[in-house]
């Protein structure tokens, strides 16, 4: 009879690489296919106040500062056991510091590299305890900002 530390997986998340990118996919890239069709497909002033212009610059720049930072401190921080409990807070903390930055889809990267760092992804080194939690909650941030993103794009096609 062998005691294993190692939690059971209750939902099994895709591995970080796809979990990240799609996240980054729907957020980010999903948006600026959104800002450049009303481009496109309207006569709107392009530039105008909050107008899909700014949009696109603000939703590229924080979007993908997000995907390098939270990619840069996951491949340095997932290499030990300690380091990836770090990673994990780390990670989350940063998460919900950019949720003010929701529309850029910061908080959902960031979210998806805090639950790879605490091992959730496919092919993961689970850790316990709070760190766990910390990658649950990541998780759920990544899920909950690709929900805002799509409903709100869904919302705004229907007004």
């Amino acid at each position: 009879m062998s005691t294993s530390t190692t939690p059971p997986r209750t939902v099994q998340l895709p591995s970080a690489p796809v979990l990240i990118g799609v996240v980054y996919a729907i957020c980010v890239l999903g948006l600026l296919a959104v800002f450049t069709g009303d481009i496109v497909f309207t006569d709107k002033d392009p530039h105008r106040s909050e107008g899909p212009v700014e949009s696109i610059i603000g939703v590229s720049i924080f979007g993908t500062a997000a995907l390098l930072i939270g990619v840069g401190l996951l491949v340095w921080l997932v290499r030990t056991p300690e380091r990836a409990r770090v990673g994990a807070f780390l990670l989350l903390a940063l998460s919900i510091v950019t949720i003010i930055f929701f529309w850029s889809g910061a908080p959902g990267i960031l979210g998806a590299c805090a639950a790879a760092c605490a091992g959730l992804t496919r092919g993961g080194r689970p850790l316990t305890g709070a760190a766990r939690t910390a990658g649950i909650i990541g998780a759920f941030i990544a899920l909950l900002n690709v929900v805002l993103t799509v409903g709100g794009i869904l919302l705004a096609g229907v007004s």
